[in-house]
């Protein structure tokens, strides 16, 4: 493909873009990609349909997670790519930013953030519910996912931004030394996996033994209805972060392996890594099939006249909360393409 364009109005030259190459990788991927487009849109759809007073924190989150994954999803479809990378301004800004598909790493990682977030508002709801009310207000949740974002996009610049680069008119990640490459494979693992999993294991598991000393502690029914529309949740949620781990794990170890002098760089182009690299982005989509399986009210919110969140609350419960699903997704490292 062959476009002819201006630079600085003075001359014109011509920007080759090699087309797809498609085969069985890049259709699985397409493939992905649409399936998480559409479920994501359907959770966000369903958000949006709901009474806003019944937007609550968990809700929200369920929805910044799937306008996560959406964006994820669409940047996951496969498409051409420049022949040949100019040495200037506008080749390092494709570099950094297209080819090294940095929009798609941020969402990633705010999808990571977000689901750890949910994981800890999960286990506050159930361990200090008076001071859940007063610092999960709708102001400060909307807040506290902007600055996932904004936390998102400073670790990927950081992390990205000084290993892309223009080489013989390819994009290439280039490390000033090997102990940067280290550095720069141990912060990325840790900030964007290993500590986000450890600390939504860690909440997870509190909030289950609460919930248990509560259900043996109280007995009467209002406690008995609370107690059961949190389990309801966490156990949703427990799925999503499970579902999280089984994905990425395989893809970000041995990603980790790579950056340390584990395994070698033909690693990076072996059949292994690219199917680590697909069980990673199904993530993306793997959240609405959950929500589809395991909560009827989702599925009865696409039938006429059915009015819920996407957490599967038709309405109130006795004590006053709805019925929300926890959620999930993802994460990931340095900027890469399978």
């Amino acid at each position: 493909m062959e476009t002819n364009i201006t630079d600085n109005g003075s001359f014109s030259r011509s920007i080759h873009l090699v087309p797809v190459p498609w085969d069985w990788i890049l259709i699985l991927k397409l493939i992905l990609a649409i399936v998480g487009i559409i479920g994501n849109s359907a959770v966000i759809h369903i958000f949006q349909r709901t009474n806003k007073s019944k937007h609550n924190a968990t809700n929200t989150f369920i929805a910044a997670l799937a306008c996560a994954d959406l964006i994820t999803s669409i940047c996951h479809i496969p498409h051409p790519k420049l022949s040949q990378v100019d040495q200037n301004i506008l080749g390092r800004f494709y570099c950094k930013f297209v080819d090294s598909a940095n929009i798609m790493w941020v969402s990633i990682v705010a999808s990571v953030f977000t689901l750890t977030t949910l994981s800890v508002e999960r286990y506050l709801a159930v361990a200090h519910p008076t001071g859940y009310k007063r610092l999960f207000t709708k102001k400060r949740t909307v807040g506290i996912i902007i600055g996932l974002w904004l936390t998102s996009f400073a670790i990927n610049a950081l992390l990205s931004y000084y290993v892309t680069f223009v080489r013989d008119g390819k994009c290439a990640i280039v490390f000033s030394s090997h102990g940067y490459q280290i550095f720069i494979g141990i912060s990325a693992f840790l900030i964007k996996y290993f500590i986000p999993v450890i600390l939504m294991i860690i909440v997870n598991i509190a909030t289950i033994r609460i919930l248990k000393h509560q259900a043996k502690t109280f007995s009467n029914s209002l406690n008995n209805t609370k107690n059961s529309a949190h389990r309801q949740i966490l156990k949703i949620l427990l799925i999503v972060v499970i579902t999280f781990i089984i994905c990425w794990s395989p893809d970000q170890f041995c990603y980790f392996a790579f950056n340390v002098g584990i395994l070698p760089v033909e690693y990076l182009f072996s059949p292994l890594y690219t199917v680590f690299g697909l069980m990673a982005f199904a993530n993306s989509c793997a959240n609405p099939c959950i929500y589809a399986f395991k909560n009827k009210h989702f599925r009865n919110a696409f039938l006429p006249d059915q009015k819920v969140s996407p957490s599967g609350s038709k309405s109130q419960s006795a004590s006053g909360q709805q019925n929300d699903i926890g959620t999930r997704q993802g994460v990931k490292s340095v900027s890469r393409n399978i």
